[in-house]
């Protein structure tokens, strides 16, 4: 019996309690979930982060859906997009990525690489949707990536292009994060190659928080944030945490004039 079926449908709650992002304060919690060590132990992590920080959008790879996060992330004023890429038929589980705000999107597609992860026989996806930002006629565009893995280089690169089309047919501010799975320096010169050779840049952590992103044996991260059309408005974190073997990344961003 097969284990993994790919997906093709979104699950989505739209209590979003704004109909618009600040364009003075754009949060984001980004975070790849999967080996959490304990729901429970994860969730109430995951509900301190929430109440310290009060990020406006939340990014998370590697999502398990469950109604438990369903149910804090409404308690929390969250309207969220949850896009599998695959079920689990042994476990009744999806996974895939969810993206969550506190502002109403606009808009939201669901991209899938050409090429499959050979094991599980899916696809990996990237979520875009867009936000509207307050006293500015221009969108938020909001990517959320997971990307392919057990691939050889140019199916790397296939699903970075796909990433590159989407962003430069977009006339506005954008935020391109999540886990691109660099783990080694090809794709991590590449990806840093096309990306910023399209206008964003990179979020740069110092020294006391870049030591805590993921990284394939010590050496290649593989978290990454890229942004256009705004100003960081503080040191960039990545917090650290017993909850899962990537720790969450958090950037407060603001509109540039």
């Amino acid at each position: 019996m097969k284990r993994f079926n790919e997906t093709n449908y979104l699950i989505e709650n739209h209590t979003y309690s704004v109909e618009e992002i600040s364009r003075d304060e754009i949060t984001l919690l980004n975070w790849n979930i999967q080996k959490k060590n304990n729901f429970s132990n994860w969730r109430n992590e995951f509900k301190t982060l929430l109440d310290k920080y009060n990020p406006s959008i939340i990014l998370l790879q590697e999502c398990q859906f469950k109604k438990g996060l369903e149910s804090l992330l409404f308690s929390e004023h969250y309207g969220f997009i949850f896009a599998p890429n695959f079920i689990d038929l042994f476990k009744n589980l999806h996974s895939g990525v969810l993206t969550a705000s506190h502002g109403k999107h606009s808009f939201s597609e669901v991209t899938k690489s050409h090429a499959f992860e050979p094991f599980i026989k899916v696809p990996k996806i990237f979520l875009s949707t867009k936000y509207r930002i307050s006293q500015c006629d221009q969108e938020l565009l909001v990517i959320n990536i997971h990307a392919i893995n057990f691939v050889g280089f140019w199916k790397f690169i296939s699903q970075v292009q796909q990433l590159e089309y989407n962003i430069k047919s977009h006339n506005g501010p954008v935020i391109l994060s999540g886990d691109f799975n660099t783990w080694n320096k090809k794709r991590s010169k590449i990806l840093d190659k096309i990306i910023t050779g399209i206008g964003l840049e990179k979020v740069r952590f110092n020294n006391s928080y870049s030591k805590n992103i993921k990284k394939f044996l010590f050496f290649n991260t593989l978290d990454h944030i890229y942004f256009k059309g705004l100003d960081i408005d503080q040191n960039p974190k990545a917090l650290k945490t017993t909850n899962s073997d990537h720790n969450p990344l958090f950037v407060r961003f603001k509109l540039t004039p």
